[in-house]
């Protein structure tokens, strides 16, 4: 009844009715996931969208047959080059917590399991201080990105950590912001690590400090280093009158959430939920 082809646009299937008319559409996006998994993984997101249309149902379900047939195609592409080889392969859909509709949909999928998602935890702040051994040659000191070689740096360091890092621009739109932050971990003036901290306001009008990023280079991890950048940044939030904490983390991410287990943060909430297969 329909015909499914791909669209104009990159990693999208587009399904046309018998008047030739476009009725839904299906996002196929495959990606290097970062490395906060236990192994490598390459993430391949989808995402269905049909016109309310009679049968929508139906239609649907054949996008998803015709979005499972390729991403099985893009797996064995990768498995075949010798980099990827060794690679775990997700298919997934991620949704908003409240997204009852998608989370039902794809949950009811053979294999789909949703076992993943977005938390966002959260720190009272108090004046008692937590004790950290301090790191042999390891300085920290604020960032005020005043220089561009300065946040070019910061760029291509956090960039080798996350796969949609910051730009330069991001960093200078991060300069308007109200009240915001930056410590650096360095050594011998090259940056290691780094935590940037924005000041917003709760619902209840409450301000809190907001991790938007934090990093420690690969190579200099394990050695207590985010957990000082945390400890650094919760004094400075106390300067602030700023008496909490909040940040976003993945719920995979076994090794960050140790992190911020560690210095105090608690489970506050849950915004998005993934629900995949590995193929």
């Amino acid at each position: 009844m329909y015909t499914i082809k791909d669209s104009k646009k990159k990693n999208i299937i587009e399904a046309y009715d018998k008047e030739g008319k476009c009725v839904g559409e299906a996002v196929i996006w495959p990606s290097i996931a970062s490395d906060i998994h236990e192994g490598p993984r390459i993430n391949i997101y989808i995402d269905i969208d049909i016109n309310d249309i009679e049968d929508r149902d139906e239609l649907k379900d054949q996008m998803f047959d015709e979005v499972m047939k390729r991403s099985q195609t893009i797996r064995d592409k990768y498995k075949e080059t010798e980099a990827y080889k060794d690679f775990s392969v997700k298919v997934y859909h991620c949704c908003f917590s409240d997204n009852k509709e998608n989370i039902d949909y794809y949950s009811s999928k053979e294999g789909f399991k949703n076992d993943e998602g977005m938390y966002v935890i959260k720190k009272e702040l108090t004046k008692e201080k937590l004790e950290t051994k301090e790191i042999k040659g390891i300085d920290f000191c604020k960032l005020k990105f005043e220089d561009e070689h300065e946040m070019a740096e910061l760029v291509e360091k956090q960039n080798k950590v996350f796969t949609k890092g910051y730009s330069i621009e991001d960093l200078k739109d991060l300069k308007s912001k109200n009240q915001w932050f930056s410590i650096a971990a360095k050594h011998e003036e090259e940056i290691v690590g780094n935590i940037v901290l924005v000041v917003k306001e709760s619902e209840s009008k409450v301000k809190y400090g907001w991790v938007d990023d934090l990093f420690v280079s690969k190579e200099w991890r394990k050695l207590g280093i985010g957990e000082k950048l945390l400890l650094k940044a919760f004094e400075e939030l106390l300067t602030l009158n700023i008496k909490e904490s909040r940040l976003e983390v993945w719920s995979d991410n076994k090794r960050a959430l140790s992190v911020y287990k560690s210095v105090g943060y608690e489970f506050y909430k849950q915004t998005e939920c993934s629900i995949g297969i590995f193929l």
